[in-house]
This record gives structure tokens, sequence and C-alpha cells, in this order.
């Protein structure tokens, strides 16, 4: 065999793809029964072949590498998902390098490391471990930005590692560890590193291998988080076109109902109307109370129920200082609005539902709520200008010099009609409850289809048709045991404005009775009061001041000289049964101060002056001057 026809025959073993074993089998019949020159030549030739066939199975070794990198490279790009990017990730790195365990850090804050996956892990004690600035190899290729390995890890010296990560890498018994980074441009993503369970060398290929596979692995980490961005991006966008969609809708919903209560108010529209469209609005029954939580729309099935949730409170303290709320009872659910006024609550809108009560229908209610306010703010505005023509009626009625003929125009401007008028009413208020008291007059004016105006300090109500004893009755019913004032109750049997002008002062003297019998909260018929009126008429009262100036004179004209305090003293003592401590109590003052007090009335009175019959004198002729500076009596 020629040297031409031995090359070519090793070149054609090698173009065939021969395997080891036929190289070696080629070898041994050239080597046979050749001469050393031929032996020779043999080996070279052998070792050159060796050569190549290591290149070529290097070269289809990268190139498998380089297609299973392109294919993984292909499936992580169909990927949308970061969390099956790294474990895809992870799975392969495993059957790349043919290492036990794969797993991957990613960047945790500004400087730290969380390892978010692990292959062939033992366990679950590697998942969300938390490695600080340049902890373990993963820390050190991060700041490096390139690849590093070390043979073995737990015994490697130039490795700093925490407590949780020794105690993770003793339970999964790691030894060689290859780590490299996950980059895009000068970005570092995190970490990816293949281990063994025993020392290992990670040759250079190996390295170059993973380094591949992490490149690719970065570009679809960071392909995955861009579409995750991109998806909530896309559904934040979504959700903010159907909030859009959902506040044009119910700004839309919100002018249609201005313009609905608008043009009902041009109308001439009530607060019944209001409730009506508003009603249409919401799709839910509207019950509307005032501020005494009464209600001012008709009936609905819920009126009850939304009533009954009030209980005892007003809308002022059932809403506090909340413009609106929303609850719910069982499956039953409400919501609320106070209609507010510069001067307090008004009442509230309330509606009742088997769904929740939501925020648009909640602002729905508060626009009502402002129309519900105008209504009754113009209505008040209509109720004083009323209440303004009555009083200057009253005051013209009861003006001494008053002309019938100008009283009768007045109460014709006032709608008052005078010849009907049978009882007359005065309210003196008790201390701080003059709106109440007017408020009072007014509603028994509404209920017995009279007229109320405010006159002096207090308030006047003309009924007509209408006897003293059921108003007298009717009073009671509206104070419900706590009336703001004291009502005289006096009959008016026509007579024109001399007769009611008689009329109106039997009733304030009543009044003025009733507050000086410490009666300030009570009503009461002219007749009722017969004897006090009779003991204090025009021909009785000289004999009265007589009385009292004879029996406590002295010690009132002491007071008044001296500034002192005699006539309370003695008041006092002798309401307390001319009991000494409840006397000093009373008056808050010492026990000598009483002593020394007392000794003076003595001087002045007498000796006799703490008498059974001279107590009694005395405190009769002390009643007497209380009933005397009552109101000019």
């Amino acid at each position: 065999m020629t040297g031409t026809d031995k090359t070519r025959s090793w070149l054609g073993l090698l173009a065939a793809d021969a395997s080891r074993a036929e190289l070696h089998d080629h070898r041994a019949a050239l080597l046979e029964n050749a001469d050393v020159e031929a032996r020779r030549e043999t080996e070279t030739d052998g070792a050159h072949a060796d050569v190549i066939k290591n290149h070529l199975e290097d070269r289809r070794q990268t190139a498998r590498e380089l297609a299973a990198l392109n294919d993984l490279a292909r499936r992580l790009a169909t990927l949308r998902d970061t969390r099956e990017v790294l474990h895809e990730v992870c799975v392969q790195a495993r059957q790349l390098l043919g290492v036990d365990v794969a797993y991957i850090m990613l960047r945790h804050g500004e400087q730290d490391l969380r390892i978010e996956t692990a292959d062939g892990s033992m366990g679950s004690v590697l998942r969300g471990i938390v490695l600080g600035a340049e902890e373990g190899l993963g820390g050190l290729v991060l700041r490096h930005g390139r690849p590093l390995w070390s043979e073995d890890y737990l015994g490697d010296p130039r490795l700093r590692r925490g407590r949780p990560l020794e105690t993770a890498a003793t339970s999964e018994q790691l030894g060689g560890i290859l780590g490299v980074p996950l980059q895009v441009r000068d970005e570092g993503l995190g970490v990816l590193l293949a281990a063994e369970r025993r020392p290992r060398r990670f040759s250079e290929r190996e390295v170059e291998l993973l380094a591949g596979l992490a490149a690719h692995a970065a570009v679809a980490l960071r392909n995955a988080e861009l579409f995750e961005q991109h998806v909530a991006a896309l559904a934040e966008l979504r959700e903010s076109n159907r909030s859009l969609q959902r506040t044009i809708a119910a700004r839309q919903q919100a002018n249609d109902l201005r313009e609905d209560l608008w043009q009902l108010m041009i109308r001439g529209g009530d607060v019944p109307g209001i409730a009506e469209v508003l009603s249409r609005a919401v799709g839910l029954p509207v019950l509307i109370l005032d501020a005494a939580g009464r209600p001012l729309t008709p009936e609905v099935p819920e009126a009850a129920e939304l009533e009954a949730l009030l209980g005892p409170q007003s809308p002022g303290e059932w809403f506090e200082r909340r413009r609106s709320r929303t609850w719910s009872e069982g499956e039953r659910h409400f919501a609320g609005t106070m209609v507010a006024l510069p001067d307090g609550c008004a009442g509230c809108v309330l509606v009742a539902g088997a769904e929740p009560v939501e925020a648009d229908a909640v602002r729905l209610l508060e626009i009502a709520a402002a129309t519900v306010g105008m209504a009754v703010a113009g209505q008040r505005a209509v109720a004083e200008a009323e209440l303004r023509a009555r009083g200057e009626f009253v005051s013209a009625l009861l003006a001494p010099d008053g002309g019938e003929v100008s009283v009768r125009r007045r109460a014709r401007a006032a709608g008052i009609d005078l010849d009907a008028l049978r009882t007359v009413v005065v309210l003196a208020p008790a201390d701080g409850e003059e709106r109440a008291t007017t408020r009072l007059a007014a509603r028994l004016a509404a209920e017995l289809g009279g007229w109320s105006a405010e006159h002096g300090s207090g308030a006047v109500a003309l009924l007509p048709r209408v006897d003293p004893q059921t108003v007298r009755d009717r009073v009671l019913v509206l104070g419900d045991g706590a009336l703001p004032a004291a009502v005289g109750v006096a009959a008016c049997d026509g007579g024109g404005p001399a007769g009611m002008r008689e009329a109106h002062e039997s009733a304030r003297q009543t009044a003025a009775l009733l507050q000086a019998l410490a009666r300030e909260r009570d009503v009461a018929l002219v007749e009722e009061l017969g004897i006090y009126r009779s003991v204090f008429s025009r021909a009785g009262r000289h004999d009265i001041r007589a009385f009292v100036q004879a029996t406590i004179g002295r010690l009132v004209e002491h007071d008044r000289a001296k500034q002192s305090d005699l006539t309370r003293t003695c008041e006092v003592f002798l309401g307390e049964a001319q009991h000494h401590a409840r006397t000093c109590e009373a008056l808050n003052i010492h026990a000598n101060t009483l002593y020394h007090r007392l000794d003076r009335v003595t001087e002045l009175l007498g000796e006799g002056w703490r008498g059974p019959e001279r107590a009694w004198e005395i405190q009769l002729a002390l009643r007497m001057r209380h009933l005397m500076a009552a109101r000019n009596l």
C-alpha cells in the first residue's frame, strides 16, 4: 500500500465518520508486517487522525449545543410569564451541563439577590433566600459582571456565606458551582448558577455554554417583564377607560338629574316631586324627612324600615358631622344624605334596597338633598315673609291707638279673617327657648287652621273656629310633656280689634302668672287662674301692696339701701322649714354668715317672725311680691 493510499484511507475513514474503534483497527492493520519506516509513518498519521477526530467531535458537540441554545431561545421567546421563563432556564441549564441543581437569583432591591426558582433541589430550602452584597458566589458574580466558579463551594475560603445560605448549601450538599451573570446590555438582572453535589471543575466550554444560555435567558426574562408590564399597563388602561366611561355616565346622570330638578323647581315643584324625580334616577324608593324626622314625602313601603333605623334620633344627630353615609342591616342596604342649610340640618334623604348603594347613587342623593335644601329655604323664606306680615298685623292690632279700618286692612294683607277668630294664645318662652316657642306657635296654627306671629319676646297664635279647651289640649299634645314656654289661652268672642286686644291681654296675664308661679313650661286657660287674676285685679292691687309693705317692707327697703340680701335669705330660710344647714347650702354661705343675717332680720321684723302665723304671713307676702313684679301685673 502506497503512502497516498494510506492517506486516502485515513481521510476516507474520517470522512465516513468512522468511530475511534474503526480508526484503531485501521491503525493495527497498517502496523501489521510494517517495517520501521512504515510503522513510524503510520503512528504519525494515526495521531493526526485522532486530532482531527477530536476536532470533529468538538465541532459536532458545539453544533449540538448551539442548536440546543437556538431551540431554547425559540422556546423562551414564546414565554410571556416570568415564572415560566425562570423555570425553563433552570431545566435547560441542568440538561446542558449535566449538573444536579440549577437555580436563579434575581436582584432584590439595590444590592441584594433573592433565589427565585430552583430545579433539582432536594427541598424548598433554597427558594426565597436573600443574599447581601458580595455574599456567596452569586454576589461576586453580580458585582464583577463575569462568570465565576468554585470547585468546592463549602470549602472555598474566598466566599463569604451568611447563615441562611450556609444552611441551604449544606442541606443541598452543594460541591462545585458555576455562576454566570444575567445581563441585558450593562444592566445586571441576576445570576444563573449550576451546581454539582460533589467537587467539580468546570471547563471553559461549559462556562461559555452556560453564559450563552444566560444571555438568552436574560433577554427572555426582560421580554417577559416587559410583556407583563405591557399587559398590566393595558389592563390598567382598560380599567381607566372603564372608570372613565363610568365617570362620564355618572356625570351625565348627575347632569340629567340636575336638569330635571331644575325644571321641576321652575314649575313650582315641591319636596314630594323631588323625591319622585330622584327615585326614577336611582331606581330605589326615596324617603325625605324634615329636621325632626317627620316624613315630607308620601309613604313608601320602606318608610317604616327607614324611620326605625333613625330611632329616637333626629337626622342631625344621626348624621352628626358626616354629610352622607351608607350602611347595611342583614340583607338590606341603605344610604342617606343630610339636607344641610347654613343654620344646621334641615332633614335627610334616604333610600333602601336589596343591593349595596353605590357611590354614584349617593352623589345623586347629595344633588337631590341640595335641591331639597333650596325648597326648604324657599318655604322658610315665604313663611318668614308671612310671619313678618302677621307680626306687623299683631303689632298694629295690639297697639292702643290702632284704628279698626287700618287693622282690618292689615289683616286682609296678612291673610287673616279677623271675624272668624275664637281663641288667642300667648306663648312666653322659658330661658333659651325662643326659637322652640316660635316653632310651637307655628305648628299650633298650622294644625288648627290659624295664624301665628312673633310678638315681643314670645309668640302669639290667632285661631279661628276653635274653642280654648280644644286649643289647650292640642298644646299639650304638641309639647309632648316638654313645653318650651308658659302658654296662656283666652277666648275671643268677636268685638273686633278691641275684643282681640282684651283677649290678648287676658292670655298674656295668664302666661305671666304661670311664670310667676314657677310654671314656666305649662299651659292654662284664663279661668283656670281666676283666683290669682281676681287677687291681682286693678281693684285689689292697692290692698296687696299695702299688705306686702307692712309685712316685709323693712326688709326690702334695707336691701335696697344697703345692697344686702336679707329678703332672699329670709325667703330661703322659711322655704327650707327654717333648717340652717339646708339654707346655707342653698345660699352657698357659711353658717356664721347665716346666723348674722338672721339676727339682722330679727332686728327688722321683730322677735316673733319665726312663729307659725308670722312665718306664713311673711311667705305669703314674699309670694305676692313676686307675682306683683311678674310682667307688670
